[in-house]
């Protein structure tokens, strides 16, 4: 996950957070529940995000390889990734 998405996330769930909380002190509990359950989703999303991927450090030639043809795909970065290093690993196992 990107920093830009991990500040967007954060700030929903801070923007949420205060919402719950004002619902809270207002004793408006209908809308408690529903801001309360907005930032479990969020904060799920980003746990989610933040297990299934692992960090590596990439050669600066190749990060630009890949952050230029997601430009140009309009793929996210990661995918263009996951697909490139695929594709390696399919060419390491080729039955012969």
């Amino acid at each position: 996950m990107d920093v830009t998405t991990r500040v967007f996330i954060a700030l929903g769930v801070a923007v949420a957070a205060v919402g719950a909380l004002d619902a809270a002190l207002g004793d408006d509990w209908d809308l408690f529940a529903v801001l309360a359950l907005v930032v479990s989703l969020q904060i799920a999303v980003w746990a989610r995000q933040r297990v299934s991927r692992r960090n590596v450090t990439l050669r600066p030639d190749l990060a630009h390889w890949l952050d230029d043809r997601a430009h140009a795909t309009g793929e996210p970065f990661d995918d263009v990734l996951d697909r490139a290093v695929a594709t390696y690993q399919h060419g390491l196992h080729v039955d012969r």
